[in-house]
């Protein structure tokens, strides 16, 4: 009869994604895995799989969570451009709350040398780019969208500076510069 688990999978896996979040995927090694989320090493290779499987779906869980927090952001309001004002600032709290982003760091650190990690990215990107893109259509269809650039590109610009929010609290850690950052980012589509 098979042993039934004595640990939260979820709470597991929240616990490496904050973890490689910190560290990097790199930087991590199974000896850290083990003692952050407190389970053995042959039931992490048991549950999640090695290292990069569980680096994989720690990812994931991270892009729901910022799937949630974007969409949660844009429904706060009916007016369209306010609800790309308010994804942006969202991640700019969420820049200078958290300091990092797993995201970020994945583009950056692994999207460019690692197939899947890229087709991941790649694949939450054009999500929020349609987000984005969606929301500044309704604003061009109700007439508060009047800039030359389609909202399609304006979309990609936008979701593009989302990265450049995180990359200036990460290296600057100035919440006054991520800010203006973002003031920036707003100010090109208004």
């Amino acid at each position: 009869m098979p042993r039934n688990k004595e640990f939260d999978y979820d709470e597991k896996l929240v616990a490496a994604r904050n973890l490689f979040w910190k560290k990097g995927y790199n930087a991590t090694s199974m000896n850290d895995l083990v003692d952050t989320m407190k389970i053995n090493r042959s039931s992490i290779y048991l549950t999640y799989g090695n290292k990069h499987d569980l680096f994989v779906k720690s990812l994931g869980n991270y892009m729901q969570k910022k799937d949630k927090q974007y969409r949660e952001a844009a429904a706060k309001t009916n007016d369209p451009l306010q609800a790309v004002r308010n994804i942006i600032m969202s991640v700019c709290n969420a820049a200078i709350d958290e300091g990092n982003c797993l995201f970020t760091n994945s583009v950056f650190e692994l999207a460019g040398s690692d197939e899947q990690v890229g087709k991941l990215v790649k694949h939450q990107t054009e999500g929020a780019v349609v987000l984005f893109e969606s929301l500044l259509q309704q604003a061009k269809e109700n007439g508060t969208y009047t800039l030359a650039k389609t909202p399609a590109e304006m979309a990609l610009f936008l979701v593009s500076g989302l990265v450049s929010i995180y990359n200036t609290q990460i290296i600057f850690s100035d919440k006054k510069l991520t800010e203006q950052t973002a003031e920036i980012l707003m100010a090109s589509f208004d």
